[in-house]
């Protein structure tokens, strides 16, 4: 069975523009790691490729890529390239094995979240959240070589257990991605060509990576997944989807994970 439908088995069980000095805050430098690379394209948007280029989120990415990743028969992950352009949405090319994400992406972010937070600062974080969740929903689709909606389960499944596994604090961290991408999918006032209109994230899909998140360690997530804890059950429940995702993916992904990577195993 493809990969795509496996996955898919276990996923279904304002306006404003901000001010430079608000964009300044999120500006630290990382590089990015040797296999999985950057390809930074020209634009007239200096201002967003600033933030984009000196945020830890695509060098986080391409980092975990690098450690944990192979190419294999499949996919060539050792030649995966995340390419910032002026392209109209985020895509990816399965030929070239290439994320494309838009400049005017974290633009239009900001703009779409100015109307949901109190603050600039808060617009932008939930901004640089909502390119995190797309970035790895991204990958997603790129292993399965698919960007269409209708293999946005497959692309969760990928991406949720990319994350969790592969940070200390990975739950939180994709709990906050899946909460700003999730909001600006409520946002109808604006295109529906957006891509998370097309990839639209209701709160039933998010409750199901709550799930995955509360399942992978339930003492640690605990106080930030109220809401998935109502009843004792649920929460054993949750443990359960947790550990089927996990051992599938694992399966699934066996042939793309290095020997020595910490995805792996308990």
């Amino acid at each position: 069975m493809p990969i795509a439908n496996n996955i898919r088995a276990i996923a279904g069980s304002s306006t404003r523009l901000l001010p430079i000095v608000a964009l300044a805050v999120w500006l630290t430098t990382k590089p990015a790691s040797a296999d999985a690379t950057v390809n930074w394209q020209s634009t007239t948007d200096q201002l967003a490729r600033q933030v984009l280029d000196r945020s830890n989120v695509i060098s986080d990415f391409t980092n975990l890529i690098s450690e944990h990743f192979k190419s294999s028969t499949r996919i060539d992950l050792d030649n995966l390239r995340v390419t910032i352009n002026n392209d109209s949405v985020p895509h990816i090319n399965p030929d070239t094995t290439e994320i494309i994400l838009p400049y005017s992406y974290l633009t239009h972010a900001i703009k779409s979240h100015a109307e949901l937070e109190e603050t600039k600062e808060a617009a932008l974080d939930r901004a640089l959240d909502t390119i995190e969740y797309t970035l790895y929903h991204l990958a997603g689709h790129l292993i399965v070589a698919n960007n269409s909606a209708e293999s946005d389960d497959a692309a969760e499944a990928i991406s949720s257990w990319i994350m969790i596994r592969g940070f200390s604090n990975g739950g939180e961290q994709w709990f906050n991605n899946v909460e700003a991408f999730g909001r600006a999918s409520q946002l109808l006032d604006g295109p529906l060509q957006d891509y998370w209109h097309e990839h639209s994230l209701y709160k039933s899909r998010q409750n199901k990576i709550n799930c995955w998140i509360l399942g992978s360690a339930p003492e640690q997530y605990e106080n930030l997944l109220k809401p998935v804890l109502k009843p004792e059950e649920r929460k054993a429940q949750c443990v359960n989807e947790w550990q089927m995702l996990d051992s599938q993916m694992q399966t699934e992904l066996q042939a793309e994970l290095k020997a020595q990577s910490t995805l792996t195993g308990n």
